[in-house]
């Protein structure tokens, strides 16, 4: 058996809606999968309730952070509680910053003379998680770009005339949330930082496990992770970090999963961390 524990739905940047997620969950073969959308926890719910006892659905959450150098951040949550009153406290202030954020980057857009309406971006939007992806999408819709790389490439991603840095906790407030939470946080997709000297503090704030498969991992970073994760007495975890069709990345649900021992460490570590 086998489980996916970095997914994304409609509720924040991605193309499948929870149900949905199940449903192809449940093809790929997936016994457990995790819902981890970007500063939300709308989607659980409708997940659980879609779920059969076939296909265990663990509640999660991604929180973007950044790092002291200004590098971001994204720390996964597992086993959280939704209603956990201080978490939703901080996921509230953090949407109303996405949307001042976005905001801001349609004012530059218009500034260069491409001009996109708050409406224009979310109508790719499910709730008000309103993201750079949104705004992408708005532009391959409009025929600005042809794709939604060449938008982040072009004008929206970090360096871009039109990029806009929005305000994010320290990877160690989300570390902190997430247990406050009952949850296990996961430095995810190692691989993708510029370099891993967050993780002493993060030791120090509580974080328990890291993420070894990751679809941008290539084998090397794999074993070299997953030798970290021994090193630090890290538990190793992992997912495709899929956002569906039409998302940012392929699809590669099915694909980048872990084995159900790993999934049973780290449900024993949640267990312990009560």
């Amino acid at each position: 058996m086998f489980a996916d524990l970095h997914l994304h739905t409609t509720e924040s940047d991605g193309t499948w809606t929870p149900e949905e997620l199940v449903r192809e969950a449940r093809g790929a073969g997936l016994a457990a999968l995790a819902v981890t959308d970007h500063d939300t926890t709308a989607g659980i719910e409708a997940a659980l309730k879609a779920a059969r006892k076939d296909l265990q659905v663990i509640p999660g959450i991604e929180l973007s952070a950044a790092g002291h150098n200004g590098e971001e951040v994204h720390i996964v949550g597992l086993w959280i509680n939704p209603a956990y009153e201080p978490l939703q406290n901080k996921l509230t202030a953090l949407r109303k910053e996405r949307i001042a954020r976005v905001e801001k980057i349609l004012d530059r857009l218009d500034g260069l003379g491409i001009f996109l309406s708050e409406a224009d971006v979310q109508e790719f939007s499910h709730r008000d998680v309103l993201s750079r992806s949104h705004i992408a999408s708005a532009m391959v819709k409009k025929g600005i770009v042809q794709t939604k790389q060449e938008a982040f490439d072009a004008y929206i991603g970090q360096g871009a005339p039109a990029y806009v840095k929005r305000p994010k906790l320290t990877p160690e407030q989300a570390v902190e949330l997430i247990r406050g939470a009952g949850g296990v946080p996961v430095l995810a997709h190692p691989g993708l930082l510029t370099d891993l000297n967050v993780l002493p503090s993060l030791l120090d704030a509580g974080l328990v496990g890291l993420e070894v498969i990751h679809y941008s991992h290539t084998e090397k970073q794999t074993q070299h992770f997953l030798e970290v994760a021994k090193e630090l007495n890290l538990l190793p975890s992992g997912g495709s970090d899929c956002h569906g069709p039409g998302g940012k990345d392929h699809i590669y649900l099915g694909k980048y999963k872990i084995p159900w021992n790993w999934l049973e460490d780290l449900a024993q570590a949640r267990d312990g961390l009560k």
